[in-house]
C-alpha cells in the first residue's frame, strides 16, 4: 500500500520539485500539497497521511508551529515530520528538534540526500508499526489463550476474583463450571495432535455459542475450560452444563472417529457456606470435576452434592 506524503511550502516551484523528485524515484508514494501551514494542519491530522516535508517559513502558520500542532496529536514514532529551511543557524535547528520534528534539511539540498531521508523515517515507521503490532500480541497473549482466543487461565482468575466480590456486594449467585474433553489423550493418539488442536479449537466455537454473553468461557489449559456464569445458581447452573454438554455431543467434530466427543463437568456455586474464596471456589469445581471423572465421564457433578458425601 502506497504511503501519503504530505508536501507543504509557500512557494509552488518547491513543491513541484520535491514532487517530481518523488515521481522519479519511483517510490511507492501519493502526493499531497499544501501552500502553508494552516492549508496543511487539517490534512496533516486527518489520519490520511504517513509523512509531512515541512518548509519552515511560510506565512500564517509556519513550519515549526504546523510540526507543534501536529505534536499535539501525533508523536514522532507515529508520523514522521522532515523539516527544510533556508535557515542554517543553530537555534532553528535546535528548536526544531525541541518541537518534535524527525529530521532536518538545510537549503539547498539535493534530491538525492531527500530521497535518503524519506526512505529512512519510512522504514523506521513500519518498524515502529511492526513493534507496535508485536507489543499488542504480546498483550492479548498475556491474558488469552492463543489457540482459541478465549481468555486464559490467569485472565479467568482476574475475572471471576472480580465477580466474587461484586457477587458478595450485591448478594447474587454466581457458579463456575470446569469442563473437561473425556480420553482426549487417546483422541490425540488416534487423529494427531493436529487434529486434536482443531477440535479444541472447535469445541472452544460449539460452547461460546450456547452460553450467555454476560458468562465468561476460558481455556485453562489443554482440554480443559472453565465456565463462569453470573448471577446464576445452581439449579440454573446444572441447566447450562446440561446444554453444553448436550451441543458437543450432537456437534461433528473435524475427523471424529470411534464415537461421539463428551465432557465432565464440575460445578460450583457462589454463596455457599464452604465457600470464602476464589480458591475455594475454583477447588470446589475442580473437585466436582473429578468425582465426574471418576464416575466414568460424560456426567455433570455438583459441589453441594458431593460435600455431604
Amino acid at each position: 500500500m502506497a504511503a501519503t506524503v504530505l508536501v507543504v511550502d509557500d512557494s509552488e516551484a518547491a513543491r513541484s520539485t520535491i514532487n517530481r523528485a518523488l515521481t522519479e524515484a519511483k517510490l511507492d508514494l501519493q502526493v499531497l500539497e499544501a501552500g502553508d501551514g494552516a492549508e496543511a494542519l487539517p490534512i496533516a491530522v486527518s489520519g490520511d497521511v504517513d509523512i509531512i516535508i515541512a518548509d519552515i517559513i511560510m506565512p500564517r502558520l509556519d513550519g515549526i508551529e504546523l510540526l507543534r500542532a501536529v505534536r499535539k496529536q501525533y508523536d514522532p514514532e507515529s508520523l514522521p515530520v522532515i523539516l527544510v529551511t533556508s535557515r542554517a543557524d543553530g537555534e532553528t535547528r535546535t528548536t526544531s528538534f525541541e518541537s518534535g520534528v524527525n529530521d532536518y534539511l538545510t537549503k539547498p539540498f539535493s534530491t538525492i540526500e531527500l530521497i535518503n531521508r524519506i526512505q529512512v523515517q519510512l522504514r523506521l515507521l513500519g518498524l515502529q508499526t511492526e513493534l507496535r503490532r508485536a507489543n499488542e500480541r504480546y498483550r492479548v497473549l498475556g491474558t488469552h489463550d492463543d489457540l482459541t482466543g478465549l481468555p486464559n487461565r490467569r485472565s479467568f482468575f482476574d475475572i471471576t476474583r472480580r465477580e466474587l466480590a461484586r457477587s458478595r456486594r450485591h448478594q447474587f449467585s454466581m457458579s463456575v463450571s470446569i469442563l473437561d474433553v473425556d480420553r482426549f489423550r487417546e483422541v490425540n493418539n488416534r487423529v494427531g495432535y493436529l487434529i486434536g488442536d482443531a477440535i479444541i479449537t472447535e469445541l472452544a466455537v460449539v460452547l461460546s455459542k450456547n452460553l450467555r454473553s454476560s458468562d465468561v468461557l476460558a481455556r485453562l489449559g489443554g482440554e480443559k475450560f472453565a465456565a463462569l456464569l453470573l448471577q446464576t445458581d445452581m439449579s440454573e447452573a446444572r441447566f447450562t452444563s446440561e446444554r453444553l454438554c448436550d451441543a458437543v455431543r450432537a456437534h461433528t467434530f473435524p475427523h471424529q472417529q470411534g464415537g461421539m466427543v463428551t465432557l465432565s463437568v464440575g460445578t460450583a456455586t457462589f454463596p455457599n457456606k464452604d465457600i470464602e474464596s476464589i480458591d475455594e471456589l475454583i477447588n470446589a469445581a475442580e473437585a466436582s470435576l473429578d468425582r465426574a471423572k471418576e464416575r466414568g465421564g460424560d456426567r455433570i457433578e455438583l459441589w453441594d452434592a458431593i460435600s455431604e458425601i
